[in-house]
C-alpha cells in the first residue's frame, strides 16, 4: 500500500518531534493544568515580590467586558522579603463566583480571610499582582511553620521531564524558611 506524499512517511527527529507534539496535546487536555514544578529557588527567581502578611479581603467580581470572573485578595504586609517596602497590597486571580456562577482554575490558590500567608509574587504593572507558579507560591502560616499545599494541577518536572499528578505538602519551620528566603534574595 503505497502512501500519499508527505503523510505518514516522515523518519527521524521530525517523527519523534511530530509524535511528541501529538501526545502533548492529547495529554494536556486530559491531565488539566499542567505547570512546572517550582523549587524555593525558581519562586524566589520568579518573584518581583514576596511578602508575609494576612488576607484581609477576598472578592470577585466581573471583568469590564463581563466575561471573565477575577477575584481579588487584599493582603496586608508584616514583613517584605523581597521587593518594595509596602503596608498592603492586592492580587488579582482568574476564576471565582458571583452571584450563582462559579469560574474555577485548576491550581489557582484560594484564600481565606484573617489567615497567614507568604506569597511569592509578580507586579502586573496595573497595581495588582499574580502569583507565581499557582499555587505553589503561596504558603500558609500555621503553628510556626509554613505550609505549601499544590493541589489541581500536574507538576512538569523540568530537570526528568516526568509529570506527577500527586499533591505535594511541604511543611518548613516559618524562620527557617524566611532566613532561606533572605539567603537567595541575597
Amino acid at each position: 500500500m503505497k502512501g500519499i506524499k508527505g503523510v505518514g512517511k516522515r523518519s527521524g527527529p521530525g517523527r519523534v518531534a511530530a509524535t511528541m507534539a501529538g501526545l502533548v496535546l492529547a495529554c494536556g487536555s486530559l491531565l488539566g493544568s499542567v505547570v512546572v514544578q517550582m523549587d524555593l529557588e525558581g519562586l524566589v527567581a520568579g518573584a518581583d515580590t514576596i511578602v508575609q502578611g494576612r488576607a484581609e479581603a477576598v472578592y470577585s467580581q466581573w471583568d469590564s467586558e463581563r466575561r471573565v470572573i477575577y477575584t481579588y485578595i487584599s493582603i496586608g504586609v508584616d514583613e517584605v522579603l523581597k521587593g518594595e517596602s509596602r503596608r498592603s497590597l492586592l492580587i488579582k486571580q482568574l476564576g471565582g463566583s458571583v452571584g450563582s456562577l462559579v469560574m474555577t482554575v485548576s491550581g489557582m490558590p484560594g484564600f481565606d480571610v484573617g489567615a497567614g500567608v507568604i506569597v511569592f509574587l509578580e507586579d502586573s504593572g496595573n497595581g495588582t499582582f499574580q502569583i507565581v507558579g499557582l499555587n505553589q507560591g503561596k504558603y500558609v502560616i500555621a503553628e510556626d511553620s509554613a505550609i505549601s499545599n499544590v493541589t489541581g494541577v500536574d507538576l512538569l518536572n523540568p530537570k526528568t521531564g516526568l509529570l506527577s499528578g500527586a499533591s505535594v505538602v511541604n511543611k518548613v519551620p516559618l524562620e527557617e524558611f524566611k532566613n532561606k528566603i533572605r539567603e537567595l534574595v541575597r
